[in-house]
Order: C-alpha cells, then structure tokens, then sequence
C-alpha cells in the first residue's frame, strides 16, 4: 500500500535540493530579476528559477505515471509551451507580441481540443444555472476565453512574496478534496519553492512557474470539472479573475495600454495598506482567495459561505478601483485649475527669484 505523504515528500526535497542549486548558479546563467525602483522593489538581486523546478517537478510525475489524472498530448503540448515561452522570458525578456501570438496558440489549441471533448462527453454544459449546449459554436469561445485569460491572470497574481505559490498551493488542496487525488510530487515541489521564497525570498517564480501553473490549473480545471459542475472552475480561480478584471478596468478607465506595467493590481493596493509587509499582505490576500474556493469541498455551509467570500473579494476589488481611479481624477481637475489661474497665483504669491530654471 502506498504512503500517502511519500510523493510530496520526495517532491520536497528534491524540489529543496533542485532550487538550492539553481539559486547558486542563477547569477552565472543570468536568470536573475533585478530590482529597479518601480515595479521591482526588492531590496537586491534574485535567482528567477523558482519556475524551472515546478516544471521539473511536474514533468518528472509525468514521466513517472505519478500524476492522478490523464491529459492528453495537447493538454501537454499547451503546458509545456507555456513553460518554456515564461522560461524563455525570464532569462531574454521577450517582446511582448510574441507572448501574445503563443498564449494566442495556446489557448486556440486548448478551446477546440476540449470543445470537442466536452460535445462527445455531454449534451449540455450547466454554467451557473443557465443550461448551454454543448457544441462547438457555444463552446470554442468561452473555452478560449477561459485558456487565454486564466494563464495571463495566474501571471499577474505573481506579484508579492508567496501568493501565486500559496495560491497553487491552496488549489491543488482544493483539487485533491475535490477529486480525491492531486500530483504528489508537484505539490512537495511547490511547498520548496515557496519555503524558499516566504516570507523572504531568495528567489521568484518568474513567468516560468506562473503561466506553467496558470495553464495546469485552467486545464485540469475544465477537464475533471466541467463535465458535471462547469461552476467549479470560477470558484476555483476566483482570485486571479477578480485581480484581472480590476487591472483591466483600471487600465481601461485611465486609456492606458493593456500591456502597460503598473501597480493596479490587488496585491499592490494591499501592500499600500499594510505598510508594505508582504508577511502581514500575502496571508490576508490568501485567505480572501480560499473563501470562494470552498464552494469545492463538503463542509457544512460552504455554498454560503463561499458566496459572501466571492462578494468580499468583489467589494474588496471595487474599493481598490476606487482608490486608483478617484485620485487620477483629483489629479486632473488641479491641472486644470492650475492651468486657468496662472496670473492669479504669481500674483498673490510671489516666487523668489531662482526658484524656476531653465525648462
């Protein structure tokens, strides 16, 4: 009979003993971020290879037979490529046209093969009460929705110390009382990682890990759930649905590009209100995630529960809305105010001579 604790604890130490390694030679390889007084506010520079040993994990259970579920090759395919391009990323910082054309690829890829699934498996797919039928018309685009924006939207959690990787961690708990089994080696690789990068980190996951997991949860999501319970999926991923969808409209609200790097995301506004202690912000923003999560398990009351957990995380996501928008729009009639009284402001306040120089 197998142990059950035996997988994730030789994922654990293997994982520990693998991201040791890589911290070492991060330097010499150049997989290191940099910080640089924008975004990047760490204090020194940091290995970027905690994603290399969650695909070394996760391939090696695939390997092995050492995963609870079968995928198939395109599910693979998807994972892998994604892996790599983040990979890629983090050590050459790839344009990000060419991200966009893979994680295009990737998600057409993934739409259509389970479409296809999902028509040949059932005749409608139950989605938040509203019975859709399941072809591939009705389908393809909300797959596609779906294996496009929960691998970028997994990325974009990646933000503070220890909440993409609590985050996985928490959905591959959910996964296994959901389904009765998770991938043992991945989770003890995953608890390494995130030993070793909360609540100080000695690395990050970069794009590698982050859309590698992003892409693995969307999948296995759809596949072990969707069948019978299409709802589950959101409840899941919640988190990084509320996040996007925040950063999106704030981004949208002030005519900025998509694609443009700021600090709208809920893990920012959080950092803003505890002091910047990612200890004190990660386990707050973790347990907000894992409200609308247990709407998977059997607990007494969890469906409730849940409920107000997703409306909390919405309200939460709101209130950060209006804290990046109002202030911008503060901003702006100042602007205009300094702009119409110019005259008047020299001439009741004077400035001393010097005070402006040459523009």
């Amino acid at each position: 009979m197998a142990v059950p604790w035996l997988r994730p604890l030789i994922g654990f130490a293997l994982g520990l003993l693998l991201a040791l390694g890589l911290i070492r030679l991060a330097p010499r390889l150049g997989w290191v971020d940099h910080p640089d007084q924008a975004r990047k506010t760490h204090a020194r520079p940091t290995a970027r290879t905690g994603g290399l040993v969650v695909w070394a994990a996760l391939a090696a259970a695939q390997i092995l037979g050492w995963l609870p579920w079968h995928l198939h090759v395109a599910d693979w395919v998807a994972i892998h490529g994604m892996a790599l391009m983040g990979a890629l990323d983090d050590r050459m910082n790839l344009r990000p046209r060419y991200k966009a054309v893979a994680g295009f690829s990737v998600a057409v890829l993934l739409a259509g093969h389970a479409a296809l699934a999902l028509s040949h498996t059932v005749a409608h797919v139950i989605f938040f009460d509203l019975p859709l039928p399941a072809s591939l018309p009705v389908l393809f685009p909300l797959l596609f929705i779906w294996f496009w924006g929960i691998p970028q939207a997994y990325n974009l959690v990646d933000g503070i110390n220890g909440l993409s990787m609590g985050l996985g961690l928490m959905v591959l708990a959910l996964l296994h009382a959901q389904i009765g089994a998770a991938p043992g080696l991945l989770t003890g690789a995953l608890a390494a990682v995130f030993l070793l990068n909360f609540p100080r980190a000695q690395h990050f996951l970069g794009d590698c890990g982050a859309l590698l997991l992003g892409t693995f949860f969307a999948v296995v999501a759809i596949r072990q759930m969707a069948p019978w319970d299409a709802d589950l999926p959101v409840w899941l991923l919640a988190y990084p649905i509320a996040d996007v969808s925040l950063v999106v409209a704030i981004r949208r609200r002030k005519r900025q590009p998509f694609s443009t790097a700021d600090r709208s995301h809920l893990h920012h506004w959080m950092m803003d209100h505890t002091g910047q202690r990612a200890w004190l912000a990660t386990p707050i923003l973790l347990s907000l995630a894992a409200l609308p999560m247990l709407r998977a398990t059997d607990l007494p009351g969890a469906h409730l529960v849940s409920l107000g957990g997703l409306l909390l995380l919405a309200a939460l996501a709101f209130k950060a809305f209006l804290d990046r928008v109002l202030p911008a729009q503060d901003d702006e009639v100042a602007a205009r105010v300094r702009l119409a009284v110019p005259p008047m402001v020299q001439a009741e306040s004077p400035e001393h001579s010097g005070a402006h120089r040459t523009l």
